[in-house]
């Protein structure tokens, strides 16, 4: 085989893989450069803040994030987050939101989660008002009143007195255990006007509160009527089947009301008292006999 043949032959062979790497150079550069032009730098968490935290270098990382899987309200600087206090629960490799820190210079704990112009009040509740356990931090929920009203006799009622409040905090705990479950508490912690402050705390004091969870994306506010015992069975035949048995039943006829009573009228010293009108015998008038008893002279009348 000719010399020239070969060295020509070698010298194709490494111009070829010279130029396949070179262009595999070039492409992996161009995939990059595309890359590089499609991400941003985010801030995410990593480890887990919980509510009511004051934010250091520790817990969050700048890190790449595609452009268009950004949420809105994202931060990207270190000094946009770092000393703030966190207005939620922020799981670890999450984007941090400037919705869920508080104005900067805030407090750390309850002052600095509480939203500017709204109040923090916490109400005692048991296990079944607190929804079992499932009225954790950062839920939005409603208020409702078991309570006698002002009107002498009038039977206890349930009202909703307040609607879209947000929790801040269980008890003695703002944040859920490890493995994720809501933490039975004796408290909850409630963000509320000054105006419904009030509200809140006399109902709380004059009757039992409940809770109902509502969808943090609910908005809508519901006029309710309020309840009764009534309202409640909404049949008047088993109200009077319930009376069974009982000394006021009437054979289906409703309540057995007793007889009236005589009105019972008192004198003092004789003043008010009526003048009593003579009774007048009607009759034929006969032969009568007058008995004298010492001073006292009684006539009896003689009948035929």
């Amino acid at each position: 085989m000719n010399r020239r043949f070969l060295i020509a032959l070698a010298g194709a062979v490494v111009f070829g893989l010279l130029s396949i790497y070179l262009a595999q150079v070039y492409l992996q550069s161009r995939v990059t450069q595309k890359i590089a032009e499609q991400e941003t730098s985010v801030i995410i968490a990593s480890a887990d803040i919980p509510l009511g935290t004051q934010i250091n270098g520790q817990q969050f990382a700048v890190v790449k994030y595609p452009k268009r899987l950004v949420p809105e309200g994202a931060l990207v600087k270190r000094e946009e987050i770092e000393g703030r206090v966190s207005l939620a629960n922020i799981p670890a490799k999450t984007v941090i939101l400037s919705q869920q820190l508080a104005s900067i210079g805030s407090a750390p704990g309850m002052p600095g989660i509480t939203t500017p112009g709204m109040r923090s009040v916490s109400v005692r509740v048991d296990e079944a008002s607190s929804v079992a356990g499932f009225v954790i931090p950062g839920a939005y929920v409603d208020v409702i009143a078991i309570m006698q009203p002002q009107l002498d006799g009038a039977k206890p009622v349930s009202k909703v007195i307040l609607q879209k409040v947000r929790v801040l905090a269980g008890g003695q705990q703002t944040q859920t255990k490890t493995d994720g479950k809501p933490a039975l508490v004796n408290t909850v912690t409630l963000e509320v006007t000054p105006t419904q402050a009030e509200k809140l705390k006399l109902a709380e004091s004059e009757g039992r509160l409940q809770l109902s969870i509502r969808n943090t994306t609910d908005q809508n506010e519901e006029k309710t009527p309020g309840a009764t015992k009534r309202d409640v069975l909404n049949d008047v035949a088993l109200e009077q089947r319930a009376l069974e048995g009982t000394r006021n039943y009437a054979g289906g006829g409703g309540p057995k009301g007793g007889p009236t009573p005589p009105p019972f009228n008192f004198y003092i010293n004789g003043q008010n008292q009526p003048q009593q009108t003579p009774k007048v015998k009607v009759g034929p008038v006969g032969p009568s006999i007058e008995l004298i008893e010492g001073a006292k002279r009684t006539r009896v009348e003689m009948v035929p």
